[in-house]
Formats: C-alpha cells, sequence, structure tokens
C-alpha cells in the first residue's frame, strides 16, 4: 500500500505539473500543433511522476493559503513562458530573416499557411522554419530543454524566491535574436541590393529597357541561388545559437535565483 500524500505533497505536485506542461507546450517540435496530444499528455505525466519524488524533498513549504498557492502557480507558469521564449527567439530571427529575403526577391505575395501559428507565412520563410527544426534535433537542443528542466527544480524549486536579475538575460537574448536574424539574411539582401543599384541604372542610362519585367525574375534567380551557396553558413548561424542557448538557460535560472 502505498502512503496518503499529504497536503504539501500535493501542493508541490501541482507546482511541478504546471511547470512543466507548460514549458514542453512552448517549446518548439515538441510544442508544436502536429505532435499528437496523447504524446504530450504522456510525456507531461511521465516527467511529472519521475520528478516529484525528488523535488518535494528540496521545495521550501507552501502554505496552504489559496492567495499564496495562486502566486506560486503564476510564478511556475511564468518561468515555463521565459525559459520557453528563450528558445522560440531562434526560430523567431529565422523566420523574420526568411520574410525579408522573401519580401526582398518578391516573392512576398507567393504564402502557404503554416499549422504551427495557423497563419500565412512566405516560401522562404516555411523553408528556413525546416531547417532550424532540422538544426535544433541535430544539435541535440531537445535533449538539452529536458535537462534543464530537471536543472531548473535544483536551482528554483517550487515555492523559492526570485532574484530580478535574471530577466537581464531575456532582454540580451531578445537583442542577440536581431542580430542573428541579420546575419542569416545578409548575403541575400546584400547583393539583391547591388543587383537594384544596377538595374536603377540601366533604367536610367537605357529608358527602353523594361527593368520591371527583368528585375523580378533576375532577383528571384539570384536570390535563390545565394540562398543556397549561403546554406553552410546559415546552419552553422543556427548550430551556434542553439549552442549559445545552453549557455544562457543556466545563467538564466541562477541569475534568477540570486546565486
Amino acid at each position: 500500500m502505498f502512503p496518503m500524500p499529504s497536503e504539501q505533497d500535493i501542493l508541490v505536485g501541482i507546482l511541478v505539473f504546471l511547470r512543466i506542461s507548460l514549458l514542453l507546450m512552448l517549446l518548439p517540435v515538441l510544442g508544436h500543433k502536429l505532435v499528437p496530444t496523447t504524446v504530450k499528455t504522456g510525456l507531461v505525466g511521465l516527467l511529472t511522476l519521475l520528478l516529484f519524488p525528488i523535488v518535494s524533498k528540496f521545495a521550501p513549504v507552501i502554505e496552504p493559503d489559496p492567495i499564496h498557492f495562486a502566486f506560486f502557480a503564476m510564478q511556475e507558469m511564468l518561468l515555463a513562458a521565459a525559459l520557453g521564449m528563450l528558445a522560440q527567439l531562434i526560430f523567431t530571427a529565422a523566420q523574420f530573416a526568411g520574410q525579408m529575403m522573401s519580401m526582398q526577391m518578391g516573392m512576398a505575395m507567393a504564402n502557404i499557411f503554416d499549422p504551427a501559428t495557423s497563419s500565412q507565412s512566405a516560401i522562404v520563410a516555411q523553408f528556413v522554419g525546416i531547417l532550424a527544426i532540422l538544426m535544433w534535433l541535430a544539435s541535440g537542443a531537445h535533449h538539452l530543454f529536458l535537462l534543464t528542466i530537471i536543472e531548473s527544480f535544483s536551482i528554483l524549486p517550487p515555492g523559492s524566491e526570485w532574484s530580478f536579475n535574471g530577466w537581464e538575460v531575456i532582454t540580451q537574448a531578445a537583442a542577440n535574436m536581431f542580430i542573428l536574424g541579420v546575419k542569416l539574411m545578409a548575403p541575400v539582401l546584400l547583393l539583391l541590393f547591388f543587383v537594384y543599384v544596377a538595374l536603377g541604372l540601366v533604367a536610367r542610362a537605357v529608358p527602353q529597357v523594361q527593368v520591371f519585367f527583368v528585375s523580378f525574375p533576375l532577383s528571384v534567380g539570384l536570390g535563390l541561388l545565394v540562398l543556397g551557396l549561403s546554406l553552410p553558413a546559415f546552419m552553422s548561424l543556427m548550430y551556434d545559437g542553439f549552442v549559445g542557448l545552453g549557455q544562457d538557460l543556466p545563467m538564466f535560472l541562477h541569475r534568477l535565483s540570486g546565486k
């Protein structure tokens, strides 16, 4: 016979469940809408059952007061949202780069349905997003987040106090997102800039040339060619971003705990 759980065990178990479930829903790939709900539910339940006996030994005493418990529940959901946002920033940088490249190549109207966001997105952005997912899996970043979930309970047990120093890591990661996006789209945008300058000079020198009809196939063809040639550097930047994520996550947790 298993012993009946105490009131403290139930409160800690709910907080552990909230952190794990929300974080898995916000994670790339694992939290995708196309992943079956049964798989997500099973993974959340398995991690909760495995981590609860360990977390319950280190968690501080949680008062059964509804107001205090609601505050701790919001705290757990906010922490999970912050960790999930750190992972999504790199994918956002890739989507941003893909949208800008599509716009500059004249393919902004060639949109297809994105099941992840339930909205229309450019073809190049979809292609770049798939590359980001492949690099996410190839770099082992999904394993990194599962380890982060485990380490987060030892660094920040449910009901522990927070320090505001941790939010500087998120602001820096958001700034690095734009830097990464610019690096990803720089080869295509730089080439197309010179192409449009050259076409402008041709239109000025020879007005009889129909620059509009020449520019469209030229920009699309050269843009796709440069994108294909720059894929090794593109994948290397994505890999470095995911590796850097492995350093940002523990730093965020330690600073948030005040250590």
